[in-house]
């Protein structure tokens, strides 16, 4: 098994709640049934009193939280029965993240993993599930957002539970998800578990994670762990290193917000990453690209949409993926439709008349690109990607019928997470735009996309192509990848 270095920072999480003589005398029989005695009156029992150590970790990014926390989780998949709930807040964010992670992390002990029962691990993804052959210990990876009950009839398959991992913990929709999957994991875990929310604290001091998760601190209810880049800096590469205190020297503010894990005011622009002097890149550079490598030409298409009717405009983003996994905005169409009313004399412009509209642009797009020497794959592989409101998939279900092109509605939308997938694109360089003058439009959304002095964003901006940007993104990472 490979020799792995725990920090200082994390080793409360490898260590267990109660030494075996400590166990035995505080955890008695007398003890449990007047626990179990409170239970059936009613009466709330704490994690504590179970025994149960509550851990929030709300360090800044790269700061080892995911692995460290999953390194300590391994030893559950062994020894006593037992299993393991990982959560995240949305169904289709699991197996891109901590279900992939949790396989990684064991690759990296030297276990086996595949869906038999002839290696140390196998591997299950209708449920998500991770299970010990030799032992039968199982982690069950599910989601806890938007039904309240969702967790009630949760059960571990051994009936006990050794460990509950909520990760991204700030993004359920409020604090009484969290309180239902732990009153449900309580049912089954006795004084050896454990319960670790993970988290980078959002921004701004209304939200209900930077309220909830510290209250629970203070009245020692967890135990916080507040771990920065500096706490595995030994393990960082050079170059990492060198990135984040150019921050630190250049932006403080976020550098606060990024790295620091600190709850801070973002007044300003929302896509803070968005850098025109990065990120718009020129065509002759797509052009020399072409012309060294005649392979060098888009392998899929996604076409974020965000749709008006009377006052909004209707957007339309055309994402091209390239050979070098960068997602390359080739061209916007913007149909400012509370001018375009105003001109045309109209109450409004119909899904009928947009979807004419939207077709020339397709066509003529594809005619600009093919003589730029760019070539715009067939729609096979193109996937259009629209809003999930209502008043948007009536466009979408025109837009089906007259050209029988893959279409998805977008309908699980969260603001704070969108604008993170976006800001973290963008910051790690895997979003540009081309330097073209029908971009033009959704530079200048990014540029003037901003939050007030209260961390909120003001109704009223025009942020029509950065939500077109939103949806292709969105179909992206979470179904395409």
């Amino acid at each position: 098994m490979k020799n792995i270095i725990i920090p200082e920072i994390y080793k409360p999480l490898f260590k267990p709640n109660f030494t075996p003589e400590q166990r035995a005398a505080i955890f008695t029989s007398e003890y449990k049934a007047e626990l179990r005695r409170r239970l059936l009156r009613g009466e709330d029992v704490t994690a504590a009193e179970v025994g149960v150590k509550t851990f929030v970790i709300d360090g800044g990014r790269i700061s080892g939280k995911t692995q460290n926390d999953e390194l300590a989780t391994v030893p559950d998949f062994f020894g006593e029965r037992g299993d393991i709930w990982y959560c995240r807040s949305e169904e289709n964010t699991i197996r891109r993240s901590i279900f992939q992670s949790t396989q990684s992390t064991l690759h990296s002990m030297g276990f086996t993993l595949s869906n038999r029962t002839d290696t140390d691990f196998k591997i299950s993804t209708s449920p998500f599930e991770i299970k010990n052959n030799k032992t039968g210990n199982v982690c069950q990876f599910f989601a806890i957002n938007k039904d309240i009950n969702r967790t009630k009839s949760m059960t571990p398959p051994s009936g006990r539970l050794k460990k509950v991992i909520l990760e991204e913990a700030n993004e359920p929709d409020g604090e009484d998800y969290i309180i239902a999957l732990r009153s449900t994991a309580l049912r089954f875990m006795d004084e050896m578990g454990k319960i670790v929310y993970r988290y980078n604290p959002p921004p701004g001091l209304t939200h209900w994670a930077n309220r909830y998760f510290p209250n629970e601190v203070r009245k020692g209810a967890a135990i916080r762990i507040h771990p920065i880049w500096t706490d595995i800096a030994e393990l960082l590469d050079p170059v990492v290193i060198a990135d984040i205190l150019q921050m630190k020297r250049d932006d403080p503010v976020h550098y606060s917000y990024w790295y620091g894990g600190e709850i801070v005011s973002l007044e300003g622009l929302v896509i803070w990453s968005f850098d025109p002097k990065k990120h718009v890149i020129p065509l002759a550079d797509i052009q020399r690209k072409i012309v060294r490598n005649i392979n060098y030409q888009p392998s899929y298409m996604f076409y974020g949409v965000d749709s008006g009717l009377k006052q909004d405009a209707t957007a339309i983003s055309a994402w091209a993926l390239f050979p070098d996994s960068r997602l390359i905005k080739l061209h916007t169409f913007k149909l400012d439709i509370a001018s375009e009313r105003r001109s045309r004399g109209m109450k409004g412009i119909s899904h009928t008349d947009q979807v004419e509209l939207m077709h020339q642009w397709y066509v003529d797009f594809r005619k600009e690109m093919e003589s730029y020497g760019i070539i715009v794959p067939p729609p096979a592989r193109e996937r259009w990607c629209f809003d999930g409101a209502a008043l948007t998939q009536d466009l979408m279900l025109e837009w089906e019928k007259a050209t029988h092109f893959y279409t998805s509605a977008i309908t699980d939308k969260d603001i704070e997470r969108d604008i993170a997938r976006l800001v973290n694109s963008y910051r790690s360089n895997m979003l540009f735009m081309l330097d073209l003058p029908c971009n033009q439009a959704s530079i200048e959304e990014y540029l003037t996309f901003a939050r007030d002095e209260n961390n909120e964003i003001p109704e009223g901006q025009s942020d029509h192509t950065i939500d077109a940007d939103k949806y292709a993104t969105y179909e992206y990472y979470y179904n395409f990848l």
